[in-house]
């Protein structure tokens, strides 16, 4: 297997890093911090970066047709525009009540918000995977612990999602309206330290997968199982990673703090494979 390089990009500056973004028209790198409560924004051609503080702990952001973004947090979307304060647009009342939050979601090729919820004492199946149209949510996966990584395969019709406690990659075949069919396990990671958290996927269809607890970024066929590549990261709690850069060709990895690593620091690697555009929500479903 042949091994990447790790460069630290920010060092050690999230509490608990997560659900990097790219936008590759404006050239800025977004990821979040879900415990600081802040979504952090980076020009990739400037020095230094930006954030917007929330007020719930926010777990991923999602890109949109214009310069706004925006942000699961809570149980709450978030529409957080540049020189303004971030606004409350929708409410998840299914799980009012219940001791669980958003965490990792992205927009699917429909321009769906897809988003899941977790438990917060990572302990019992209360989670659900959501898909959002702009006026309403919809239930469409039950019975999640920590909702984690999503990626779709559009040529293949395939989407991938990962329950962390279970320690696989799921797949599914999906509709227009994210109706899924259950088809197997696209990769199993019972063997490895630590469970799969963020995913991404690249031009090739083939999987990338965050190890918390694994200090690791892992390559995966999802068609056949096999381990392509593991890519060793110097923060034992990697929590997610996303392709972007000049032609989506750097692996963008983040992590949570830890005392004995560089765990807490924005990585990037450059690599010899290629990764693809977020789809986009558009905000006039808003309307």
């Amino acid at each position: 297997m042949s091994l990447l390089s790790v460069q630290v990009v920010f060092k050690k500056i999230n509490e608990l890093g997560e659900g990097p973004i790219y936008d590759e028209r404006s050239g800025t790198l977004f990821w979040v911090d879900i415990a600081k409560k802040r979504i952090y924004f980076k020009k990739l051609s400037a020095q230094g970066f930006s954030y917007v503080q929330l007020e719930e702990p926010v777990s991923a952001v999602f890109l949109t047709e214009g310069e706004e973004v925006l942000a699961s947090a809570g149980h709450s979307i978030y529409l957080v525009e540049p020189s303004a304060s971030p606004k409350k647009i929708s409410e998840l009342e299914e799980e009012r009540g219940l001791k669980t939050r958003f965490n990792d979601g992205k927009v699917s090729p429909e321009g769906l918000l897809v988003v899941g919820t977790m438990d917060l004492d990572e302990r019992e199946a209360i989670g659900s995977l959501y898909s959002f149209d702009g006026k309403s949510f919809k239930r469409i996966l039950s019975g999640t612990t920590i909702s984690n990584g999503l990626a779709w395969d559009v040529k293949r019709k395939l989407f991938y999602f990962i329950d962390s406690p279970t320690k696989k990659v799921n797949a599914y075949e999906y509709g227009k309206d994210m109706s899924l069919s259950y088809i197997g396990a696209a990769a199993d990671l019972s063997e490895e330290s630590g469970v799969p958290d963020g995913m991404t996927i690249d031009a090739d269809g083939m999987i990338w997968v965050a190890v918390w607890g694994g200090g690791k970024v892992v390559r995966f066929d999802p068609l056949s199982g096999k381990k392509l590549l593991e890519l060793h990261v110097p923060a034992e709690k990697t929590s997610s990673c996303a392709f972007g850069g000049e032609s989506f060709r750097y692996l963008f990895i983040t992590s949570a703090s830890s005392e004995n690593d560089l765990g807490g620091s924005l990585f990037v690697a450059e690599t010899e494979y290629q990764g693809l555009p977020s789809f986009r929500f558009d905000l006039k479903r808003l309307k």
